[in-house]
């Protein structure tokens, strides 16, 4: 019985590969360098002497992804990001692979 229970507590956990795979969500500061579009939009900030790129998925970036640029005076303002992972997509909408993605913006 015990046997029998062990083996159905193993074979019902997840793979270690897929635990693996998802990474926590994760937040820097730094201020806006600039954005970019493609297929995707992307936002680059500099946070600590070096630069983060991720694509642009907050709800901030909704009207900057519509039409592809953002305002200018938000170049330079400081913000706090949250880094997930986002899916890219070409022109057609097929899913290429993920990236990193900023989630959440919030300015300073």
């Amino acid at each position: 019985m015990r046997i029998a229970l062990a083996v159905a507590l193993i074979l019902s956990a997840p793979p270690l590969a897929l635990a693996a795979e998802a990474k926590p969500p994760r937040t820097a500061e730094g201020t806006i360098l600039s954005f970019e579009c493609g297929d995707n939009c992307y936002l680059t900030i500099r946070s600590g002497g070096r630069k983060l790129t991720g694509l642009c998925t907050a709800k901030a970036c909704e009207p900057w992804n519509d039409e592809t640029q953002i305002p200018k005076k938000l170049i330079g303002k400081a913000v706090r990001v949250t880094i997930t992972q986002g899916k890219q997509v070409d022109g057609e909408g097929n899913v290429m692979g993920e990236t990193d993605a900023f989630s959440k913006i919030e300015f300073k």
